[in-house]
């Protein structure tokens, strides 16, 4: 009996290692929080650096819009994260590269919010909290 509890004890060890060292910290991550606390989430709290994750990438949509219908919502604005300093107006998005935590802007609890980038015609479509909710909840179940 001993034996079994000591073989399974060391399987769940190495699945555990193995889980931890599997853990992803995306780099763009970096231009907003500190090495020391990304290192404090894969050790303490991997599940909210899974969320942090995902969110760069699923937390918004860009959509073409055309000009006229761009011109009734607010502009995007880029943000210094570290200082909260609010900038200019976003004229353009490089999607490859998109840094959701380097743009300022308001997600409302229950409905999406809309923004123009530049005069490109393009709006960025932030999603609800409820709907990021749901949406991770889901891809959690499945991963």
């Amino acid at each position: 009996m001993k034996k079994i509890v000591l073989i399974f004890s060391f399987i769940f060890l190495i699945t555990a290692y193995i889980s931890a060292q599997s853990i992803y910290v995306d780099s763009r991550l970096d231009a907003v929080y500190s090495e020391e606390y990304l290192n404090d989430l894969v050790e303490n709290n991997p599940q909210h650096l899974k969320y942090l994750n995902w969110y760069l990438d699923n937390s918004y949509n860009i959509i073409y819009v055309g000009l006229e219908k761009s011109q009734q919502m607010p502009y995007l604005k880029h943000l210094d994260p570290v200082n909260k300093i609010i900038g200019d107006n976003v004229e353009n998005i490089d999607q490859e590269n998109f840094n959701v935590f380097m743009y300022q802007f308001e997600r409302k609890y229950d409905k999406k919010s809309y923004y123009r980038i530049g005069n490109t015609g393009n709006a960025i479509v932030f999603d609800s909290d409820l709907k990021i909710a749901k949406n991770f909840n889901t891809y959690s179940d499945e991963n």
